[in-house]
């Protein structure tokens, strides 16, 4: 029989989408039963429940009632959502480990209903107070992540990797490993999966959304017994962390440079603006502002520097010479036989370009024309 609501229960707020998710770690790492579809349903459960922890609202002890509109889910595919409805009602959420002999098996959504809320058709799901804790306590630490890119995903070993991703990431790690057994239980893979199942239906799928939907590199190492793999090591980066390593390759590669090639580099660089000739001038005679140049063009190359519509007009103002007039110059010549090199950046800094060719590329060219 469906559970009646009773007026100990509680009625979560009027469903309102916030970007960000926040979720207990150990519902992270805990093995779910649910399709994309059912997980796509929990997400937005999960939006609301963990803006309800966030502000200390839940009440020990009650039931939790959720409504769902349709359509954040599907325009109008009534019977893919009540065939997900359906199913999600007897998925469970598992708690396992053979090592301490502990267990926990539980279904948290004892009703899921359709009913109409001010107009909206809405998915009704009430969540056992027993289970709440595992959704709503998020103590110290706690998984964090972009509810749309959750959403956008197509594939439920996506949706859990980018999960535990995100957990990782939430902690400031970027490398970590599972047990092969481990990690194939949590996603909720087949039995009779072998690794090369499990790396081209769940990694290899994980890995390609990952990248295209969340601009996150993942990329893992195998760990072996003999022939058996039995462990993965994780690596994940993000288009910032791949941006600034760029940076600091090209940091390296500048310091690496003679005065005079350093000097003829800017002004290959300087093509991709649009620079007057007094200018690039300014530039060329002001060490310190040949120093600024390169930073700052090594930025926008590499993403660092985001939003930036006129990179020309963002570069001259952050130098400082967007309120000067054109001024006779006299750049002094270096002298022809001089090696030594010239250290542009100080030792930690990031830097790396926007404009059309990397410095190794235009090095390449210097190279191709000698």
């Amino acid at each position: 029989m469906e559970p009646l609501i009773s007026s100990d229960d509680q009625l979560a707020p009027l469903f309102q989408k916030r970007p960000t998710n926040y979720q207990p770690n150990v519902f992270t790492e805990s093995r779910q039963e649910f399709t994309e579809l059912e997980k796509k349903i929990v997400t937005l459960v999960v939006n609301q429940i963990g803006h309800m922890s966030l502000k200390g609202s839940t009440k020990s002890g009650a039931n939790l009632i959720f409504n769902v509109p349709f359509s954040e889910l599907t325009k109008n595919n009534h019977k893919q959502i009540a065939d997900a409805a359906e199913s999600l009602q007897s998925k469970r959420l598992a708690y396992r480990d053979d090592v301490k002999k502990e267990f926990h098996y539980m279904t948290p959504f004892p009703s899921v209903k359709s009913a109409m809320i001010d107009g909206r058709k809405v998915i009704e799901l009430i969540m056992f107070s027993a289970v709440v804790p595992h959704f709503a306590e998020l103590g110290q630490r706690y998984t964090k992540y972009d509810i749309d890119v959750m959403l956008s995903m197509s594939s439920v070993y996506s949706q859990r990797m980018f999960e535990i991703v995100s957990m990782y990431q939430s902690r400031g790690q970027y490398q970590f490993a599972y047990k092969v057994d481990r990690l194939m239980e949590i996603l909720n893979c087949p039995n009779q999966y072998v690794f090369n199942d499990f790396r081209r239906n769940a990694l290899l799928i994980a890995q390609r959304e990952l990248k295209e939907k969340a601009n996150i590199l993942l990329d893992w190492t195998v760990q072996k017994e003999g022939k058996r793999i039995v462990a993965l090591d994780f690596a994940i980066k993000t288009d910032r962390q791949i941006a600034i390593e760029a940076v600091k390759q090209d940091q390296q590669q500048i310091n690496k440079m003679s005065i005079n090639e350093a000097v003829t580099t800017a002004w290959q660089l300087m093509k991709s603006y649009k620079l007057k000739s007094w200018q690039k001038d300014i530039i060329i005679s002001d060490h310190s502002l040949l120093e600024t140049f390169y930073r700052i063009d090594s930025e926008l190359a590499n993403g660092l520097r985001t939003n930036v519509k006129n990179p020309t007009a963002y570069l001259v103002k952050s130098l400082g010479i967007d309120q000067q007039k054109a001024l006779k110059v006299k750049v002094k010549p270096e002298p022809k036989a001089t090696q030594s090199t010239l250290s542009l950046f100080s030792p930690g800094s990031t830097v790396r370009s926007g404009s059309a060719k990397s410095i190794s590329a235009i090095f390449g060219d210097m190279i191709m024309n000698e």
